[in-house]
C-alpha cells in the first residue's frame, strides 16, 4: 500500500471537516474520492499534501509514519496536487511557468537548454494544442488547468491528487484527461481523483471512496456500483432533487438589447454581437472554452469596455463605447473564476456578501445586523463551512461559487449574467442554483446564461446561441435544438460545411 491515512480529524472552528477518516491508496490505482460540496474531500487531501495539519491521526507512506508539515515535504515524498484554484503566473509564458515549478531549474534557461525542452514533454503529450510561448493570461480556463496538471507530472510524483479537475474542462478535454489518468496508472503512478461527477468515476476509477459530512462512508470497487448507488451513497438513501421548472416568458417584447457589441481583451475578442432577450427569457450561450464567452459576459455586465455597440436594458443604455456601469444594482453577475473575479479572498464571507452594498452599509454601520443577515444567506445557499467570519479564500471552489451566487441572486434583478454558474457544484447544489437562477427569470429578469453543458442548456434555456471565434454563429429555439448539430456549430464544422 502506497499511502495510508489513519484516524484523520480536522476542525475549522465548530465545523468538523474530517471525522476519523481511515483510507488506503494503492500503488498504480485510480481512486475516485466522491462526495457532495463540503463533504471534506479536498480538506482530507490537503492534509495528505501538507497544506493543512490534522488535529489527530497519522499518515503512512510505504508503511512508514511521516509528518507532512508542508507541500514541499509532500512533493519530496512523491505527492503532487493540482488545486481547483490555479497558481500560475499569468504574466509569464507556459514554458516559463513549467520551468518555475521544475526541480533545480537554473536561473537562466535558453530555448535550446535540455531542461527547457524536457519540461515540454508532458505538455506535448497531454495538451499538444497549447503554445508553450503563449502567455498564461491568453489561455482559456481549461487550458490553464492542463498546464497546472503538467506542472505536477513534471516532478514525477508517485501520487497525483486532482481536485475537481474536470469542472473547468470541455467534454473532449475531460476525455483526454481520463485517458491520461489511466495511462499514469498503467505506468505505476497512483491518482486520487477528487470529484462530485459520476461520469469521472465511471470513466477512469478503479475504486471509489465516498465521503459525506466529513466522514468516509464507504469504499468499493468502481465497477460494482451504478450511478443510482453512487448518488445514494454520496447524498444519503432516498436522495433526490426537487423538480426544476422553467416558465415561458410572459412577453415576446425585447427588454435587453445587445446591439452590435464588440470588445477586445488580451488576444480575446468578440465582434458584432447582436442579442435580444424578453423579460423572463433565458438565453443560453454555448461554445467551446476560449471562444470569447467570459469576455461576452464581462461586456454585457459592464466589466469589459466596449469598442463598439451598446447594451440597452428597458430602453436605457447601460454600456457603450463611451461609458459603462460596472456595478449597476439591476444586474446580477456570476463571473468565470469567482476567486479571481468575484471576491476578495482575504476578506470574510460576510464582507464579501456585502460588497455590492458596502458603501450604503458603511455609511450607516449596523454590523451585527449585517452579520446576522449574512449567516442567514450562508445557510439558505448551503455554503460550507457555514462560517460568516471565515476568509472566503478558504472555501472550496464549489462553496465559493455558492457564496457568489448568494450575493448576486438573493435580491431581485432585472438582468442576470451567469457565466458557468454551476461549475464545481455537485448535482444537488447545481439544482439549487438553477432554482435561484430560474426564479429570477420567473420574476421578470432577462437571464444570459453561459454554459458548456449542452444537456442543461437544451433542457432549460428558451433559446440557445452558439459563440465561435468571438461571433454568434447560430441561434435556435430550444424546441429545435439538436445536440450533434449544436456541437458542429461549436467546433466550426457546420460553418465550414455551409
Amino acid at each position: 500500500m502506497l499511502v495510508a491515512l489513519k484516524g484523520i480529524h480536522k476542525r475549522f472552528g465548530s465545523v468538523h471537516a474530517n471525522r476519523d477518516v481511515h483510507l488506503q491508496i494503492g500503488a498504480g490505482e485510480v481512486l475516485a474520492l466522491l462526495g457532495e460540496n463540503g463533504a471534506g474531500k479536498s480538506t482530507l487531501m490537503k492534509i495528505l499534501y501538507g497544506f493543512y495539519a490534522p488535529d489527530a491521526g497519522e499518515i503512512l507512506i510505504d508503511g512508514v509514519p511521516v509528518r507532512m508539515d508542508s507541500p514541499r515535504t509532500a512533493m519530496s515524498r512523491g505527492i503532487g496536487m493540482v488545486f481547483q484554484h490555479f497558481s500560475l503566473v499569468r504574466e509569464l509564458s507556459v514554458r516559463e511557468n513549467l520551468l518555475l515549478a521544475y526541480p533545480h531549474s537554473p536561473w537562466w534557461q535558453g530555448r535550446a537548454h535540455a531542461r527547457a525542452n524536457r519540461v515540454l514533454r508532458r505538455l506535448r503529450e497531454f495538451a499538444p494544442d497549447i503554445d508553450p510561448d503563449a502567455l498564461v493570461s491568453q489561455l482559456s480556463v481549461g487550458e490553464q488547468q492542463q498546464v497546472e496538471l503538467v506542472k505536477v507530472l513534471n516532478v514525477d510524483a508517485r501520487l497525483v491528487i486532482l481536485d475537481e479537475p474536470t469542472s473547468v474542462l470541455t467534454p473532449p478535454e475531460a476525455e483526454r484527461l481520463w485517458a491520461l489518468v489511466r495511462k499514469l496508472a498503467e505506468a505505476g503512478h497512483s491518482v486520487v481523483f477528487i470529484t462530485h461527477k459520476l461520469e469521472d468515476v465511471m470513466a477512469c476509477a478503479d475504486r471509489v471512496a465516498i465521503m459525506r459530512a466529513g466522514a468516509l462512508v464507504d469504499v468499493r470497487d468502481a465497477n460494482r456500483l451504478n450511478e443510482q448507488q453512487l448518488v445514494e451513497l454520496m447524498m444519503g438513501a432516498g436522495a433526490h432533487s426537487a423538480a426544476i421548472e422553467v416558465d415561458a416568458p410572459a412577453s415576446a417584447v425585447a427588454r435587453l438589447l445587445v446591439a452590435a457589441v464588440s470588445a477586445t481583451r488580451d488576444v480575446m475578442h468578440i465582434e458584432d454581437i447582436n442579442l435580444e432577450l424578453a423579460a423572463g427569457e433565458i438565453l443560453g450561450i454555448a461554445g467551446v472554452a476560449g471562444n470569447g464567452q467570459a469576455l461576452l459576459a464581462d461586456a454585457v455586465a459592464g466589466f469589459a469596455p466596449l469598442t463598439a455597440g451598446e447594451v440597452i436594458l428597458a430602453g436605457n443604455v447601460l454600456h457603450s463605447a463611451e461609458r459603462s456601469i460596472a456595478h449597476d444594482p439591476r444586474i446580477g453577475y456570476i463571473p468565470e473564476n469567482p476567486l479571481r473575479n468575484a471576491v476578495a479572498a482575504d476578506l470574510s464571507n460576510y464582507i464579501n456578501l456585502l460588497l455590492r452594498r458596502y458603501s450604503e452599509v458603511a455609511f450607516f454601520p449596523r454590523w451585527e445586523r449585517e452579520k446576522t443577515a449574512a449567516r442567514a444567506l450562508i445557510k439558505r445557499f448551503d455554503v460550507r463551512p457555514p462560517l460568516a467570519e471565515l476568509s472566503s479564500g478558504a472555501l472550496s471552489g464549489g462553496n465559493l461559487q455558492k457564496l457568489v451566487i448568494a450575493r448576486e441572486l438573493s435580491r431581485p434583478r432585472e438582468l442576470v449574467v451567469a457565466c458557468y454558474p454551476t461549475m464545481g457544484l455537485d448535482v444537488h447544489a447545481a439544482a439549487a442554483v438553477y432554482q435561484h437562477l430560474f426564479a429570477q427569470a420567473r420574476a421578470g429578469a432577462c437571464v444570459l446564461w453561459i454554459s458548456e453543458d449542452l444537456d442543461d442548456l437544451m433542457r432549460y434555456a428558451h433559446r440557445i446561441a452558439v459563440l465561435y471565434h468571438g461571433r454568434i454563429v447560430v441561434t435556435v429555439d430550444h424546441r429545435d435544438a439538436d445536440r450533434h448539430v449544436l456541437g458542429r456549430w461549436m467546433t466550426g464544422a457546420a460553418a465550414a460545411a455551409a
